[in-house]
């Protein structure tokens, strides 16, 4: 007998996912320790999913370009995630999510996926990657602080000490050295500094309102493809405006390498990433989902010393350290 997924509104305004009649319980309020170990290990999973991800896109990007890499990877998910859903769920598309579900995962989406996406891409046009990249490590901050005032989340003194641990090693990573920095004083420096900025709040943004969106044990997967689908729209809608469709069309056609990097960086990052992301949201804190979630530069060095030739230097085998004892202390925490 196929069990469809109902959700029915409580006098909270709350929204429970039930299946077969019986109430779903909260992982939280059977095995708490337990549950934050598991959301835990899956944004630790997400962040090298993400790693993964960033791999491919770089390689396809030289082909295509940021946006279009971007659109065509979350077009391509969708046929993965599409049948998984059917299979799981029994039907295609999660048609009874409700009104304000849409709502949340939707907002999330355009905070996430397209207003962090466009700050991001500005200020590494005024102030370089590098720095892009270690102001941008600070949006677990931000997301800890609006699930504090938004939601209530209040860190032990351990997890807070663990967050701090993380995002020293994150920004130790990511800053490399001085003179690096010193070359991005130019014309639009603060200005770029407001972009990277306010791409780290739309990030903590979109974590706390992915986690309103996931509440009562509603699917991950469902979430998944509601906020794919909102920003497959928004994005190829920008495409479209800016009037140069044909001319991607064209270069999709004729790249069938680079498409298959697409079809890895979809696989990897909007599907299983995204995807455990949601998840961890389930099982744990926001501050500590984006936290360990944020540690993709990390997992990257390895990556990049293999994949692209990048050098480790001891400043980046330092904060490595420093992040990694940050990460013991949220799982001991």
């Amino acid at each position: 007998m196929r069990h469809c997924p109902l959700w029915t509104r409580t006098a909270r305004s709350s929204w429970h996912f039930e299946r077969g009649g019986a109430q779903a319980k909260q992982p939280h309020e059977s095995r708490p320790a337990l549950g934050n170990f598991i959301g835990e290990l899956m944004a630790l999973g997400a962040a090298f999913s993400f790693c993964l991800a960033s791999t491919t896109y770089t390689l396809a990007g030289r082909k295509f370009g940021a946006s279009v890499s971007m659109a065509l990877s979350l077009a391509v998910s969708l046929i993965f995630l599409l049948p998984l859903h059917q299979a799981l769920y029994g039907e295609f598309f999660p048609m009874a999510a409700s009104g304000q579900r849409w709502l949340l995962l939707g907002a999330s989406s355009l905070a996430g996926f397209v207003m962090s996406a466009l700050f991001l891409l500005r200020a590494f046009q005024m102030i370089g990657p590098r720095l892009t990249m270690l102001l941008g490590a600070t949006s677990p901050i931000f997301a800890a602080l609006l699930a504090w005032l938004l939601l209530g989340q209040r860190l032990p003194p351990y997890a807070v000490l663990g967050i701090a641990l993380v995002l020293a090693g994150v920004l130790t990573v990511v800053s490399g050295d001085a003179q690096t920095n010193r070359q991005n004083t130019r014309v639009g420096y603060r200005r770029g500094l407001l972009m990277a900025l306010a791409a780290a709040v739309m990030q903590g943004t979109s974590y706390v309102l992915m986690a309103e969106g996931v509440t009562d044990d509603f699917p991950v997967m469902s979430a998944s493809i509601m906020r794919t689908v909102f920003a497959l729209v928004v994005l190829w809608l920008a495409i479209v405006l800016r009037g140069n469709l044909q001319q991607n069309l064209r270069l999709i056609v004729d790249q069938p390498l680079a498409l298959f990097h697409i079809a890895l960086a979809a696989l990897t990052g909007p599907v299983l990433g995204a995807t455990l992301v949601l998840a961890s949201l389930q099982f744990t804190s926001v501050g500590i989902s984006s936290t360990l979630t944020g540690t993709t530069p990390i997992l990257m060095l390895p990556i990049g010393f293999v994949v692209f030739g990048d050098y480790i230097t001891k400043r980046a085998i330092s904060g490595t350290c420093v992040a990694v004892t940050g990460v013991a202390l949220l799982f001991a925490a």
